[in-house]
């Protein structure tokens, strides 16, 4: 392959990873908003049922688009761990303080 075909494919890539960061920034928001949901109405951080619908809905989007289910799957599976961490912490810190605005 040239290097300058190579170039132009990691200059795609790049503008991807940007696309893909700013998307993350905005789904951990939410997942920041539900963590607080959670800790304010006690509910546990993690969630099996939703999980178990997460990921099948995320195999179907994969199969769609042409991504293997098994990457798609490892990759969704790290970001639900990361959010449920941050659930856990939320809920400690709340209920440590018992409201919201100490989180």
């Amino acid at each position: 392959m040239e290097a300058s075909r190579l170039d132009e494919l990691r200059v795609n890539i790049d503008q991807l990873d940007e696309e893909i960061i700013a998307l993350l920034a905005k789904r951990f928001q939410l997942t920041e908003e539900v963590g607080i949901y959670k800790a304010a109405n006690k509910l546990t951080a993690q969630d099996p049922s939703r999980e178990s619908k997460q990921f099948a809905k995320i195999t179907k989007l994969a199969s769609r688009n042409e991504l293997n289910p098994e990457h798609a799957t490892a990759i969704y599976r790290c970001l639900m761990d990361v959010v449920i961490l941050r659930h856990k912490e939320i809920g400690r810190t709340y209920g440590q303080n018992n409201r919201i605005g100490q989180i």
